[in-house]
């Protein structure tokens, strides 16, 4: 019997992107565990990655292509050779290219999969769709709003390392609840808790962390950025501001300031629902704390304004001084951190000139209104009918029997069941990645074992 400790990461889209180990026994996986060596996760997993292995075995898993043998959304099948599927596939991709050019294809990929090398970020493909002349993949689901906000304010949508959190006196977990979703960072609040830290939970419900939190404000939903800017107003009203950090550091104080001044904790208390004393008591409580940290994730931009929440959340540390203070400061996303080469890896130069772009968040539009129409889709680590905008719509546009389908899965989904061909994909344990958690500073290799179940 030969034994192998393989390690790997966690390929779900979490801002932990947790490093694991996998026990591979006479060329099996049998055993995963979390990797105690890796300086954020410390070996500690989620109850749903736990399993993971398990899960990878289950009698539904997609191990062979398969071609559809019902009608559109009747999740009918018969499996075929891969000599069979590649064939259908470069035939129908040939006829559209030379039908309608190859803007006709929409390569849509999701998050289901994370990974330089197979996930969103490398595309899973992004070069060969780019020699194509496909369109273009807008991903804008997840954290576009907020990540345009942040650029507008910091130049970067990367914020403080989350692991500085431990040095802060009041942390405000502003719209993210990380016992829940992205636990790791808790034990960061809990040393600096032991510290003497204060922490508010910030959230329209009363989540497993706000229950944990010394405070809970629960705003209405989509007033996150008039919250903070009447915190701020009491900051500048009890003249706390830090004026120096402000000369030096910022542009358009005096505007900002203006703006700040109308938003009077009774005028935000009718915009927020949030009580005026507790407005007011918590602006005093920042005022007189330093450093102060917020963690915010993508929650609070996923709503009309929603640039502008984190765009003002951004704002608030330069008020205060926070962002020139070891502890304070504002963590979101820390990909902004990791210097890649994109361009070499995306190679969109390999394109045959300017492409069309066509929206992730509305691809119900983009299937049916679309002009020249899309005539081949791909859908490769997402479940669109299950996850975007407009169900009705994007159910809709996937039955267009004019459209080619092809869906790259692991199990069957509400989106495989519209396709023309389905191919099997590998789970994270089974192939070579490279990964960045979003809430840490540490990439991660995932070598894959040494097999497949493919």
């Amino acid at each position: 019997m030969t034994e192998l400790k393989v390690l790997g990461a966690c390929p779900l889209d979490c801002p932990d992107g947790c490093s694991w180990v996998v026990t591979v026994r006479d060329g099996e996986a049998v055993g995963l565990r979390g990797n105690p060596d890796h300086p954020y996760t410390r070996g500690a997993l989620c109850t749903k990655v736990n399993r993971w292995i398990e899960h990878s075995k289950q009698d539904d898993r997609i191990l062979y292509p398969l071609r559809r043998a019902g009608a559109k959304g009747e999740g009918r099948f018969e499996r075929i050779s891969w000599d069979e599927a590649l064939a259908e596939i470069s035939g129908r991709l040939r006829s559209v290219i030379d039908e309608h050019g190859g803007e006709a294809i929409w390569p849509y990929w999701g998050t289901g999969t994370l990974g330089y090398i197979q996930g969103l970020e490398g595309g899973a493909g992004r070069r060969f769709f780019n020699v194509l002349g496909a369109s273009r993949h807008l991903a804008n689901i997840c954290s576009a709003a907020g990540t345009a906000g942040a650029w507008a304010t910091l130049g970067s949508p990367g914020g403080m390392d989350p692991e500085d959190l431990r040095h802060a006196r009041l942390i405000i977990l502003w719209g993210t609840n990380p016992l829940t979703s992205g636990h790791h960072v808790w034990k960061f609040v809990q040393e600096a808790r032991a510290k003497g830290a204060y922490v508010v939970a910030i959230d329209p419900v009363l989540t497993r962390t706000a229950r944990q939190a010394d405070e809970h404000l629960a705003p209405l939903p989509g007033t996150d950025a008039a919250l903070a800017l009447g915190l701020l107003n009491v900051v500048v009203r009890l003249g706390a501001q830090d004026e120096e950090f402000l000369r030096r550091h910022t542009l358009g104080w005096e505007e900002f300031r203006a703006r700040v001044e109308t938003f009077t904790p009774a005028r935000v208390a009718e915009i927020t629902g949030v009580p005026e004393e507790r407005i007011v008591a918590l602006g005093e409580r920042v005022a007189r704390t330093r450093p102060t940290a917020i963690r915010a994730t993508q929650g609070l931009q996923r709503h009309s304004g929603g640039a502008m929440a984190l765009r003002t959340l951004a704002a608030f540390p330069a008020v205060t001084g926070d962002w020139g203070l070891l502890g304070g400061g504002l963590a979101t996303s820390t990909s902004g951190h990791v210097p890649l080469d994109r361009a070499a890896l995306f190679r969109d130069d390999l394109r045959p000139g300017p492409l069309r772009s066509l929206s992730m968040s509305r691809i119900g539009e983009g299937l049916l209104e679309a002009d020249p129409p899309v005539r081949a889709l791909f859908v490769i680590a997402a479940n669109p009918v299950g996850s975007a905008p407009h169900q009705n719509r994007v159910r809709a546009g996937l039955a267009r029997e004019d459209l080619f389908t092809v869906v790259l899965e692991q199990f069957p989904t509400d989106t495989t069941d519209y396709a023309d061909i389905v191919l099997p994909a590998t789970m994270q344990h089974e192939h070579a990645d490279l990964h960045d958690g979003y809430g840490h500073l540490y990439p991660s290799s995932a070598t894959g074992s040494p097999t497949s179940v493919l």
